[in-house]
């Protein structure tokens, strides 16, 4: 076969490949529709489910934090995480007296290391509200611009995620250092933080589009389409656009691999 129609064979492939790719979304990625003046958010299932569990691994990595302060408390904090791992706000009501004399203890000890009141079983009602948000099953959410721009500002002093947004407002000096310590530590969380902003400054503009986790930082919104389009169909847990992606990407380095044997 001569050199020509090797590479006009291979471009065809390539031609095959890439197209697809324009229709193909993350499952990570969040759909923004504007319409008078209400924002709708619309969350795929993978998104909602990821930041329930970077919710909960926070909560995990705050209350650790708050440990390295009151490490006299570890068997009571225990407790009540386990306690507290299921839990929802209708069921805190049945809270069993040895978690309250936790809780107390906990208060206690926190305070006499600068800890507010109630500061330090803070993670453990991060656990309850994800739990409410699973119970709902809510992956819609509405706001008006101006809504928007106050989320947004909020979201820029606490530099946190949807569910964690109003966790860090208030703090003392010491619950808030034990804050920035678990966030720091938290794998996802920046990222996660990064396109919650980016859903909210669409809304305070009015735009549409998406907003994919899966996407570098630098170009988190991508345009609007009419429809929302399916997931990609994971292949051994990697998304399908990203082996799509790798295959286009070694077909060309082979087509320019090929250029040599006939010269």
């Amino acid at each position: 076969m001569s050199r020509r129609r090797i590479t006009r064979a291979l471009t065809a492939c390539v031609a095959c490949l890439v197209i697809p790719l324009a229709g193909i979304s993350s499952a990570h990625a969040a759909e923004i529709t504007t319409d008078d003046g209400v924002c709708t958010v619309r969350l795929s299932p993978a998104e909602t489910e990821s930041g329930l569990a970077l919710s909960g691994v926070f909560a995990a990595n705050w209350s650790a934090e708050i440990l390295r302060d009151v490490p006299s408390v570890a068997e009571d904090m225990a407790l009540a995480r386990t306690w507290h791992a299921d839990k929802t706000s209708e069921q805190l009501a049945d809270m069993p007296g040895n978690v309250r004399a936790a809780l107390e203890r906990i208060n206690a000890a926190s305070a006499r290391v600068g800890y507010r009141d109630g500061e330090a079983a803070a993670p453990l009602r991060i656990l309850v509200e994800r739990n409410n948000h699973r119970a709902a099953g809510r992956d819609t959410y509405q706001m008006t611009s101006a809504e928007a721009r106050a989320q947004l500002a909020a979201a820029r002093r606490s530099g946190s995620t949807t569910l964690l947004s109003g966790t860090r407002e208030g703090l003392s000096v010491a619950a808030d250092e034990a804050w920035l310590r678990a966030w720091e530590r938290t794998p996802g969380a920046q990222a996660e933080a990064d396109a919650y902003r980016a859903e909210l400054r669409m809304c305070a503009t009015g735009a549409s589009g998406t907003v994919d986790r899966d996407e570098p930082p630098t170009t988190p919104v991508r345009s609007s389409t009419p429809d929302p389009t399916t997931a990609p169909t994971p292949a051994r847990g990697v998304p399908l656009g990203s082996i799509h992606t790798s295959l286009v990407v070694a077909l060309l380095e082979d087509a320019g691999s090929l250029k040599g044997l006939f010269h």
